[in-house]
């Protein structure tokens, strides 16, 4: 853990930026998992109609 935030601390601002929208996406995705599946389904069944 303290690697880790010794990492962290030596990043610039835009990289820690980066790295707390990625744990929000990560939430958001985790907490909408069925509507996220939903759609991958959806978008891959538009071009499999015949």
């Amino acid at each position: 853990m303290k690697k880790i935030i010794e990492w962290y601390k030596a990043q610039s601002d835009t990289v820690k930026a980066l790295v707390w929208i990625g744990v929000i996406s990560v939430i958001g995705i985790i907490l909408r998992w069925e509507y996220v599946v939903d759609s991958i389904s959806r978008g891959f069944n538009f071009y499999n109609t015949k």
